[in-house]
């Protein structure tokens, strides 16, 4: 793998664990997660005027996967509400490949290799460590985190199976930055709905340089990765891309309090193993 590729991926890594420790750490994480979209979407903007409009044919497969990400956004901002960012984040990313490689399996006819049940075997170990109550706690193991996080996973994972044959219809700059607006609309239709105003009220003004940061992020990410594979073959970029579930295990306990820290960093690295195991088998 060529130096820049591995300094792209683990920069996308880190990006992505950043932005979701922005959401986390902040009292309505509804709001977090929609100005997160938000400032994608400006950047999103940006993208289109420098590369256009996506092709037709991608036209159906973008709407869908905005529709989905929206609800991803929702379903995480809530299990972000129950769960820490240490128990929430490993789960929603390690079950989401193993829906996807269930789902290709299913819809695209893809077989399933030899290797790739001990990596499912790994990741489902290490998400019943992350779910399972600490020795000697008396607070009852976080349902609704759990609930919420596998139904994260779920949106990842459809639209994962969505991206795949969209992106594949046009050029990646101008999916991502349709994608981000549609997603946009409907995060903003969705929290003005639940809070009973526009969005943009609900922003502290000290807080848009921060949330601004966290839109790059989420949309950087994305790029570098897609960077990275135009250089490097996929299997080495997807298996780096899993890390980021230990570097979110870690900030939670280092830098937001996650009480469980240790056990789950341990816990996710099992996870990350597992993940690599499942992306380099196939």
């Amino acid at each position: 793998m060529p130096l820049i590729a591995l300094v792209l991926v683990l920069s996308s890594v880190v990006l992505h664990a950043s932005w979701n420790a922005i959401v986390k750490s902040d009292e309505d994480r509804l709001v977090a997660g929609w100005a997160t979209t938000a400032a994608g979407a400006v950047l999103g903007v940006v993208l289109l005027a420098v590369s256009g409009l996506p092709s037709s044919g991608a036209l159906a497969f973008v709407t869908m996967s905005g529709i989905v990400h929206s609800g991803y956004m929702i379903a995480l901002t809530r299990a972000y509400d129950f769960g820490d960012l240490s128990l929430v984040y490993p789960i929603a990313r390690g079950v989401a490949p193993v829906v996807a490689t269930a789902g290709a399996a299913a819809v695209f006819r893809e077989s399933l290799p030899g290797p790739a049940y001990m990596g499912i075997g790994l990741i489902a170990l290490g998400v019943l460590l992350l779910g399972a109550p600490r020795r000697g706690a008396a607070a009852p193991p976080p349902e609704r985190a759990l609930a919420w996080s596998l139904l994260t996973a779920l949106t990842i994972a459809c639209y994962t199976l969505i991206d795949r044959q969209g992106v594949r219809r046009t050029s990646p700059q101008s999916y991502i930055g349709v994608l981000f607006l549609i997603d946009a609309l409907i995060l903003s239709a969705y929290v003005g709905w639940r809070r009973g105003t526009a969005p943009w009220r609900l922003v502290p003004p000290g807080r848009w340089g921060l949330f601004a940061l966290s839109g790059a992020f989420s949309l950087g990410a994305y790029l570098l990765v897609l960077a990275a594979l135009a250089i490097s073959r996929v299997g080495y970029i997807a298996a780096l891309r899993e890390t980021s579930v230990i570097i979110a295990a870690w900030v939670g306990w280092r830098h937001l309090g996650d009480q469980q820290g240790p056990r789950r960093l341990i816990s996710s690295g099992i996870v990350a193993a597992g993940l690599v195991i499942l992306v380099a088998s196939r």
